[in-house]
């Protein structure tokens, strides 16, 4: 009897820590699939702020595209080599990515600004991007992405690449603890050399709560409790002739 009430509390504490359903994506428009440009565009100044949810400074560009079985931003189009270089793929996710100008003589940040968060809460942030260069320059180049949010930069790895390299797609995730209820997402293209340029791709920004300490520890708890029940259940039992 005590044994299946033990269970019982277990299943119930289990039931309350696991989440209801996926964890929500608070970035607005992150795969850059909605926008008002017809055709690939540099996004800010003069060019509008045409991608939805986000804002641009600097010479960052939007490269439109469908899937990476259809049309894609790289090979949309009569020439798949007049933007990138031709080893350049679609990101994981396909179809839309922006490309960030690292020159650090006109780079800018691309930002949004995220709502609903709890202070104090921890948030993890998912991005993929990759390092490259255009069509028309030459020459090594170095790429990284600094990433702020709730204040604090982090930084991705520095990717060398050589003349017109592409270094692939990479899946980053970086975990922030934000002291308000809303702060400004930015992610900032730092290259070298100027004149080049590096550019940062990037697609599939991700960001979404983790579950509070508390709930962690009562689903670990419940965890601990259905094994205690079923350790005392097995040293419990006598066998009798």
């Amino acid at each position: 009897m005590v044994t299946s009430k033990i269970i019982a509390i277990a299943a119930l504490a289990v039931a309350v820590a696991a989440p209801a359903t996926a964890a929500t994506n608070l970035v607005t428009n992150g795969g850059f699939e909605t926008t008002t440009y017809g055709s690939s565009s540099q996004v800010g100044g003069g060019f509008g702020q045409g991608v939805t949810g986000w804002n641009s400074v600097g010479y960052n560009l939007l490269y439109i595209g469908g899937t990476q079985t259809t049309t894609s931003a790289a090979n949309q189009y009569s020439d798949p080599l007049t933007y990138f270089r031709n080893n350049v793929t679609t990101s994981p996710s396909g179809g839309n990515f922006m490309a960030l100008d690292g020159d650090v003589g006109i780079h800018g940040a691309f930002s949004q600004n995220i709502t609903g968060l709890t202070a104090g809460t921890g948030y993890n942030l998912t991005f993929t991007w990759a390092a490259t260069q255009l069509r028309n320059r030459t020459g090594a180049t170095t790429e990284q992405l600094a990433v702020t949010f709730g204040g604090v930069t982090k930084n991705t790895t520095i990717l060398s690449e050589p003349s017109g390299g592409f270094s692939g797609w990479q899946t980053v995730s970086f975990y922030y603890v934000p002291t308000t209820t809303s702060s400004i997402l930015s992610f900032l293209s730092n290259g070298t050399p100027g004149g080049e340029p590096p550019v940062a791709l990037l697609d599939g920004v991700t960001l979404t709560a983790v579950p509070e300490p508390a709930t962690w520890a009562l689903l670990v708890s419940g965890f601990a409790l259905v094994g205690f029940a079923a350790r005392r259940r097995r040293t419990g039992t006598v066998v009798t002739a």
